[in-house]
């Protein structure tokens, strides 16, 4: 290619440019960019503005600087087709340069590869990965549109996507309408109809469930980043003395989830609140200590609670002083149960 270059560029320097234009091109396609970037790489190439439309009607335009730039073609615009459906064009402004046209022709044809290239990688009916392209907030309109056709999905129909944690993320949604799971960031994406019940999804044993927000299947993304934070939530021992179930509902938390949105592990682990816990937890009836501070936050009074963890009235209280006497405040008064549901909150949390 070198020595190429150095003899063209003896008889004529157009053809020296066409030459590195073709090079660019290849490389470009050797990289296997999608068609933004490839567009973003052809703006600073021309050093104009560039655009595409293809046939699935996506259209893209960017600046010499590399941005996205808003609006459809302009009528000024010097366009090629693409092989198989849609255009490229140049708008430059003033008279057109040299190595216009093969600039077109090889965007046009690199445009069409790339394309033919992400057709044959799109996932098929059946697919898990047409469900993890439905909640990637990343993933193209064109991509999503036609993954939610495979799962027999309309833009508008509501779903909800829950968040599974456990070996089998089938069996905790048996007997629901899915349409699909995939394996997510270490745990499993669900894609279930809109509106259902929170209270029909029962986690078979070690599994957990975080139950995201009813929304249009074309935003499913954010109904799984809120089952996400569910998720954070859910106790896979919990049981009936445990602030929280083994399923958790995004609608329910209410001004909770901020805390899993914003609060890091390192703040937490500096409140005096769950230090004191980790103190209460680490001997070996720890647990126990634990979970009676689960229940009386669970129930209105400590009868309640210790009806429900099958103890004696007495054996609770004698949990609760030691508690007490760790923690530093009363766990029995409206506001000392505000204050351990949220220490307890947080530990879970971390």
């Amino acid at each position: 290619m070198r020595a190429l270059l150095l003899r063209l560029s003896a008889l004529d320097a157009d053809a020296e440019g066409a030459v590195r234009v073709i090079a660019v091109f290849d490389r470009l396609v050797q990289q296997h960019l999608g068609l933004d970037a490839l567009a973003g790489a052809t703006a600073q190439l021309a050093e104009c503005p560039v655009g595409l439309s293809d046939a699935a009607g996506r259209l893209l335009r960017r600046g010499p600087d590399g941005r996205r730039m808003n609006g459809g073609r302009p009528d000024t615009a010097v366009t090629h087709p693409i092989d198989g459906g849609g255009h490229v064009w140049l708008e430059r402004s003033g008279e057109p340069l040299p190595l216009d046209q093969i600039v077109l022709e090889r965007f046009a044809a690199a445009a069409a590869i790339q394309r033919d290239l992400q057709t044959s990688a799109l996932p098929r009916l059946g697919d898990p990965a047409l469900v993890e392209l439905i909640v990637d907030d990343a993933a193209g309109a064109a991509d999503r549109a036609r993954a939610l056709h495979l799962v027999g999905l309309r833009p508008d129909s509501p779903v909800r996507v829950l968040a599974v944690t456990g070996p089998d993320p089938g069996a905790a949604v048996a007997g629901l309408a899915a349409f699909g799971h995939a394996p997510v960031d270490g745990g499993y994406a669900v894609l279930v109809r809109g509106g259902t019940p929170a209270d029909s999804i029962r986690p078979p044993r070690r599994s957990r469930i975080g139950i995201g927000s009813t929304e249009r299947a074309d935003e499913a993304w954010r109904s799984w980043r809120r089952a996400r934070v569910a998720v954070r939530f859910a106790d896979a021992t919990a049981s009936d003395v445990r602030l929280h179930g083994a399923a958790v509902d995004w609608d329910g938390l209410g001004g909770f989830a901020l805390l899993a949105e914003h609060v890091p592990a390192g703040a937490i682990a500096a409140v005096p609140d769950v230090q004191a816990l980790d103190r209460l937890a680490a001997p070996r009836s720890g647990p126990d200590v634990i979970a009676t501070l689960h229940a009386i936050c669970v129930h209105d009074s400590i009868r309640h609670a210790a009806t429900a963890m099958h103890l004696h009235h007495s054996s609770v209280v004698a949990r609760l002083e030691r508690a007490e006497d760790e923690l530093g405040f009363s766990v029995r008064s409206p506001g000392g149960r505000t204050r351990l549901v949220l220490a307890l909150t947080l530990r879970h949390l971390r």
